[in-house]
């Protein structure tokens, strides 16, 4: 491989790892983007999140987390609704049906993640991902 700058490798890595992952949820109609979602609402103990803090964490717009919502809702995954104590925050949670779904495919994301890091020793793995961490600060 020719020398590649840091952004370009990054890019091809992310391109390739998306359309390996694209290509088996395209099986079970879903995209990527909708399964980050569903993994982001099974953390911790499953509490119900605020639509503004999914914006937050995978930067995107409203209409975007939204329209993902929106259509995870369609398949009977997530639960979207009021707060009870403030009407203008929209919380989402995982119904029954998504916390299966989470549970079947978190393997899928873990043998990625596997397949990524394979050929690096556990301190190489933990050192890549602390130097990636300090990449993705000096560019926020």
């Amino acid at each position: 491989m020719r020398h590649e700058t840091c952004g370009l490798l990054i890019k091809i890595i992310h391109d390739s790892v998306r359309k390996r992952l694209d290509n088996s949820l395209r099986e079970k109609d879903l995209t990527l983007a909708q399964v980050r979602v569903l993994m982001a609402l099974g953390e911790g103990e499953g509490d119900p999140k605020p639509l503004k803090e999914l914006e937050r964490r995978f930067q995107v717009a409203q209409s975007t987390i939204v329209g993902i919502i929106s259509r995870l809702e369609t398949k009977g995954f997530v639960d979207g609704y009021t707060a009870p104590d403030d009407n203008r925050v929209k919380l989402v949670k995982l119904t029954p049906d998504g916390e299966k779904f989470r549970e079947a495919n978190i393997k899928e994301v873990e043998e990625m993640e596997e397949r990524l890091l394979s050929h690096l020793t556990e301190a190489e793995q933990h050192e890549f991902q602390r130097m990636l961490r300090i990449v993705y600060e000096n560019v926020r």
